[in-house]
């Protein structure tokens, strides 16, 4: 396991950098709240990649991202304002406001496929959301985005946190995190998805949120709560190699959601110092061997060395967008 002490800072003054993503170039971009994205090139400069921005009178709330061929981005929007929204260098604006008929919820996670297939999660119908942390609730849905045209292809899942497709391999892969586990859907040339398996089962305290592919379509993934990194192969326990884990903190939060009171308070704190709710993580450098995790309490990403080489993302070789404003997060001012 990664002794804390190894653990590298990139970047500063992010807000929610929830999200996170790595391409050739070196450069990082992660979700910035109100901003949609932030973009730390590999020299260290950081860029707000749009205006601060609002929808329906709500500001913007990034919680995934995916950057598209084009180098603009989708953008998960978890406010409740809801939605699918398209950043580029005109600034960001709707892209998918309905579903099946109805106004789109607020929505956890966006990202594409090598057959340009967008996929997305609700973790939730319920509002406010966090009427879902139990173990009894399960209503949030898959979705897949074709022609412009959003339908549903996967519901009653256990508060749908971050997807992760693998044409390859034939699996969709699911965190459902108030069930604490990872499950996998067989996915079909076609887009379509068949029978679904439990794939993994975390301990007390680790609730699964951010995932990654490695080179041999194994699992990377981040909890919150429990500030842990796991490494997970089929039929084989996860192995955590990092961790920032406080017994009392776990306690405290799993008896809570064993009563039924689960709320957003156990989320918006941690008594952690380094790990400040690891909620994803990409694997970068010249030879995918190093990971970064996002975050939801911090104000910078981690990153550590891999104990295994990564799977070259969908976006890796996208060249890095070029408008923006350079932001001095220190003296607070952005300049042109």
């Amino acid at each position: 396991m990664t002794n804390l002490g190894n653990v590298t800072k990139i970047g500063t003054g992010l807000s929610r950098p929830e999200s996170v993503l790595a391409n050739r170039q070196g450069d990082f971009f992660v979700s910035h709240r109100g901003h949609g994205v932030c973009r730390i090139a590999a020299d260290g400069k950081q860029y707000l990649m749009a205006p601060y921005s609002r929808y329906l009178g709500e500001e913007i709330i990034p919680n995934g991202i995916a950057l598209l061929d084009d180098g603009s981005f989708l953008i998960a929007n978890i406010s409740d304002a809801g939605g699918i929204h398209l950043l580029d260098a005109d600034g960001i604006r709707p892209f998918v406001t309905e579903i099946e008929g109805d106004c789109c919820p607020p929505v956890n996670f966006v990202t594409v496929d090598e057959t340009d297939r967008i996929w997305f999660t609700v973790s939730s119908t319920f509002s406010p959301r966090h009427l879902a942390y139990r173990r009894d609730i399960a209503n949030g849905f898959i979705g897949v985005i074709e022609n412009g045209v959003a339908r549903i292809v996967a519901s009653g899942l256990h508060y749908v946190n971050e997807i992760r497709p693998d044409p390859e391999n034939g699996w969709l892969y699911v965190n459902e995190t108030f069930a604490q586990k990872i499950s996998r859907f067989q996915l079909n040339k076609d887009g379509s998805l068949g029978r679904k398996e439990d794939f993994c089962q975390f301990p007390k305290g680790a609730f699964v949120d951010g995932i990654s592919l490695d080179r041999n379509g194994n699992i990377l993934a981040a909890c919150i709560v429990s500030n842990e990194l796991y490494h997970v192969q089929p039929n084989s326990r996860p192995v955590p190699i990092l961790a920032e884990r406080i017994d009392e903190w776990i306690v405290e939060v799993e008896l809570a959601l064993d009563n039924g009171e689960m709320n957003r308070i156990h989320f918006d704190q941690a008594p952690t110092k380094i790990l400040r709710n690891i909620a994803s993580v990409a694997f970068h450098g010249n030879n995918l061997d190093q990971l970064v995790c996002g975050c939801l309490l911090g104000d910078h990403l981690v990153s550590i060395p891999a104990p295994v080489k990564g799977r070259q993302p969908v976006h890796w070789n996208v060249i890095s967008p070029e408008w923006g404003k350079e932001f001095n997060f220190q003296e607070g001012s952005a300049s042109s």
